[in-house]
């Protein structure tokens, strides 16, 4: 009957919803590959008590949950992790205890001398269900870094990585584009990944691209010319918001971003193409577009879902942004009405 009810309010919440783009009808026997989203992935567990295994058998088992299981470097055979970037790489405990769930995954951001607190930020994240993906900036530029200048360093931020009691989802700096020469950043990361993997078996490598960029930018950040040919990654990320009610200039943009035709269906070709996970690291939508979506954190989750993604995180701070991210009070609501149907560790 739980169950049921479950199913019910969630169709009843995306038929009732106005939006601009037919959304697909969930169908409950479906699996994540078949290109429709699974309720029964949605659907939280027992409580503790009524059979569900406690946290500590699953992370012996290595299985989210919702049951589904997940490799030893994090990386779900199903269903989709929900989480967020905080603020300033700010606890979001009291956050989650309005939302009466843990974030699935948490984007932290670290400067290279911050490994330490880094780590530990990772440790506690993972005592707490949450799958720690985070990104670093390098000691030395991608050069130096490239013919193994930092090869020490990454060493041990692995090495201390690989002590962690759970998967660790890692990425050297991300958005890579106009930074530099992006010849020396693919060459830096098939220098740095095989060193991470072969340390650390507990992270995975992953890659963290704008997606724009690769699809419909210049030449030079395509997916061939900067995808790392030849080097084991586990995962790509892409950052991408939608851009409707963004102001620039005066002008404010009045077209909803269509994830699934401009951004999930290419990625998800992408990484089949190339034996890779992908996942949406970061993502937002204006205040503007909540007033007239405001269940637009279920629906593109949902997105990710029938694509094959394995998490989304949103980015639920004012820090480098050129838009309204950050969740507003009644957007947070809407946040944990979606975060409280999806798994964790």
């Amino acid at each position: 009957m739980r169950r049921a009810a479950v199913i019910v309010a969630l169709l009843g919440l995306l038929v009732s919803a106005c939006v601009a783009v037919a959304w697909p009808a969930l169908d409950p026997d479906s699996d994540r590959t078949s290109g429709t989203p699974s309720v029964k992935d949605l659907i939280p567990p027992q409580k503790p008590g009524q059979g569900t295994p406690s946290v500590a058998e699953r992370k012996a088992r290595r299985v989210l949950n919702n049951g589904c299981s997940y490799t030893s470097r994090g990386i779900p055979r199903c269903g989709v992790l929900l989480g967020a970037a905080y603020g300033a790489n700010t606890e979001p405990g009291d956050w989650e205890r309005t939302m009466g769930h843990p974030l699935g995954v948490r984007r932290t951001y670290w400067d290279a001398e911050e490994v330490t607190v880094a780590v530990d930020t990772a440790r506690r994240d993972l005592a707490l269900q949450r799958l720690p993906w985070i990104s670093f900036k390098l000691p030395y530029s991608w050069e130096e870094m490239r013919d193994g200048l930092g090869d020490d360093w990454t060493r041990d931020l692995a090495r201390r990585l690989a002590q962690l009691d759970g998967p660790v989802w890692l990425a050297f700096h991300h958005e890579p584009e106009g930074d530099g020469d992006v010849s020396a950043w693919s060459a830096m990361q098939a220098r740095l990944a095989p060193i991470v993997r072969s340390t650390a078996p507990n992270v995975a490598y992953s890659i963290i691209l704008t997606g724009w960029n690769q699809l419909y930018g210049a030449s030079q950040f395509s997916f061939d010319s900067i995808w790392p040919d030849g080097t084991e990654i586990d995962l790509v990320g892409f950052d991408v918001y939608d851009k409707y009610g963004v102001e620039r200039g005066g002008n404010r943009t009045e077209q909803a971003t269509d994830f699934e035709k401009h951004y999930f269906s290419k990625f998800r070709r992408f990484a089949q193409e190339h034996d890779v996970a992908w996942a949406v690291a970061e993502t937002g939508h204006t205040d503007h577009s909540a007033d007239v979506r405001p269940d637009w954190v279920l629906r593109t989750y949902l997105s990710v879902l029938k694509y094959g993604g394995v998490a989304m995180a949103y980015f639920n701070s004012t820090l480098n942004s050129v838009a309204p991210w950050k969740l507003t009070s009644v957007e947070e609501a809407e946040f944990g009405k979606a975060l409280r149907m999806t798994p964790t560790l």
